[in-house]
């Protein structure tokens, strides 16, 4: 049975209340249940759950989506894994087609393979005097050792593979694990006489190692290739251990390396995970979603530092998160400050973490107005605008600049990035509004009959609003627009968000749905008209503009009319 098909069986057996329930205190609120969110602390209820959709929405932090969705978000668990848990508790016999059952057991092999190679590691960093050593000597405790796995791989060229072949592994296996590789003379370990250090998932399953040589050899790191189950653009180092703590204290540290994740969480500062030696990208940034949008980034003082911590900005804000930048004195990084200096002084620096706009001032070689137009160029990025304001205003005090001036620079930038033209004298055209886009889609969410008149009339093509689109694409395309929550599957976050939240709350009196319908469509038709007339005056096409006037004012009398 294919996946989606099961899940609208475990819909129909199992209530998302009574489920979320088992969970979470649940309050009868209207239409729906109401109750504290479990991916984010607060006093208010703002978790809101509907039995007539299947779907839940958290208005405080954002998370949302069925039934399958909270478990997997709330157990931290695959979605394979999440949808065999419900099946079972449906009482639904779960077979996956052949295809789908083939890769799920190579993938369960090569995981296998993995949990093993993670343990002959460890037994091998006790039999070696050499390496127990080094791991002592760079501050390490026996402790910290064995909670992050910290192993080694001894010099040779087939140790752990003649160690999985006795366990049964194939050559096959032991390759797509990424722990051998094939050269002229065959297969040969992936690691040789560096210390290990494993990645692991968010639930702590090994999914790839880290090897650091104990000498100068070059290259000083080499990480597993990717494989079915290591993305490294989608990993976090240290993340398992750190997510109860991120959790607890709302804020994630995030660093460069093994050693900064492994010596902080050893002295007591345990919120702390680090991308494996490559830029931050918008994959790490959706695993940290679930748990904080609070970033403090903490690198070294140095130019490669300041450059990584500047390439992150842009990233962050785009992505909803609060930064703020730490950067440590004297070319220290966490792991070597730490040890000079202890968790009182870090967290003493912590707290005092530069704001995004001190720290661009601070690191910016050359006049104030490049600091300036870099500053402008970071806030254009930021995704919640009551941020971009407080950023805006701290930017006018910091220069002594007036806002007004700040702003109208501002709008400037914001323009150029959106692709809109901006003429000298500050106008901008008018854009279809996303306003009347997300009402038509609540519509069509709180009244699946309507969709197909509504498809009839919009324009998918034209959509201004991204997430909107897309829903009305995939509601398009539906097999059953009778069941809309169908179309959450293989939906990106803030499309699955968006379905979420009108929900459970619609934004319109559903008793005049029709109404709302007809409004939306003429707001969007108003709006067009305005930004034909807009380009038509920029173009200084006075027949085209005379024609729009008379089609606005023909527009205004019909609706008067209309009114009577």
């Amino acid at each position: 049975m294919k996946s989606d098909r099961v899940l609208e069986e475990i819909k129909d057996r199992i209530d998302i209340v009574d489920f979320i329930s088992d969970y979470v205190q649940l309050r009868k609120s209207g239409q729906n249940w109401k109750g504290l969110c479990p991916f984010h602390s607060e006093k208010t209820p703002s978790f809101m759950v509907s039995p007539s959709k299947q779907i839940f929405h958290c208005f405080g932090c954002g998370a949302g989506g069925d039934v399958i969705g909270f478990l997997v978000q709330y157990e931290h668990l695959p979605f394979p894994e999440a949808l065999q848990m419900l099946a079972r508790k449906a009482g639904i016999q779960l077979q996956a087609v052949t295809s789908d059952r083939k890769r799920v057991e190579k993938d369960e092999q090569v995981r296998k393979a993995l949990g093993d190679a993670a343990e002959f590691y460890v037994r091998k960093l006790k039999d070696s005097r050499s390496a127990a050593e080094y791991v002592r000597k760079r501050g390490i405790s026996g402790e910290t050792a064995e909670l992050f796995r910290i192993g080694y791989a001894p010099a040779g060229w087939h140790n752990l593979l003649q160690y999985l072949k006795g366990r049964g592994y194939h050559d096959t296996v032991v390759r797509d694990a990424g722990l051998a590789v094939s050269g002229e003379k065959g297969m040969y370990d992936m690691f040789r006489d560096r210390i290990i250090f494993p990645i692991m998932g968010i639930q702590g399953s090994v999914t790839a190692f880290g090897g650091r040589a104990m000498d100068s050899s070059l290259p000083k790191y080499i990480n597993s290739p990717e494989t079915a189950v290591f993305k490294k653009s989608e990993t976090l180092y240290g993340l398992f251990t750190a997510k109860e703590a991120i959790r607890q204290q709302e804020r994630v540290l995030m660093v460069e390396g093994y050693m900064d994740v492994i010596i902080c969480h050893q002295y007591g500062v345990r919120n702390v995970v680090a991308p494996l030696g490559t830029s931050l990208t918008p994959g790490h940034l959706q695993k940290l979603r679930r748990l904080t949008k609070e970033v403090v980034v903490v690198f070294d003082g140095d130019a490669a530092g300041i450059a990584a911590a500047r390439r992150a900005l842009p990233l962050l804000g785009q992505n909803d998160f609060h930064a703020r930048i730490l950067l440590l004195p004297d070319g220290d990084d966490p792991d070597s400050y730490l040890r000079k200096h202890g968790s009182g002084p870090f967290n003493s620096l912590l707290e005092k973490a530069q704001t995004v706009i001190d720290f661009l001032f601070r690191s910016t070689k050359g006049r104030k107005t490049d600091a300036v137009r870099e500053a402008l160029t970071v806030i254009a990025e930021m995704k919640d605008n009551l941020e971009a304001e407080q950023m805006l205003v701290e930017l006018s005090g910091r220069t002594r600049i007036q806002e007004s001036t700040l702003r109208a620079e501002f709008q400037k930038v914001k323009g150029r990035k959106s692709g809109e033209q901006v003429t000298s004298a500050g106008r901008r055209p008018v854009t279809a509004g996303n306003a009347e886009e997300r009402l038509l889609l609540s519509a069509v969410i709180a009244f699946p009959g309507k969709a197909d008149a509504v498809l009839a009339r919009i324009d998918l093509n034209a959509m201004r609003d991204p997430a909107a689109g897309a829903l009305f694409q995939r509601i398009a395309g539906a097999s059953d627009r009778g069941n809309l929550a169908s179309v959450l599957e293989g939906a990106g976050e803030e499309e699955r968000l968006l379905f979420t939240r009108l929900s459970v709350d619609p934004g319109f009196d559903t008793a005049l749905v029709d109404r709302v319908i007809e409004d939306c469509f003429a707001k969007i038709e108003k709006k067009k008209l305005e930004e034909r007339l807009y380009q038509a005056r920029e173009a200084e096409d006075i027949h085209l503009i005379n024609a729009l006037l008379i089609e606005k004012k023909q527009s205004i009398k019909g609706k008067r009319h209309e009114r009577i």
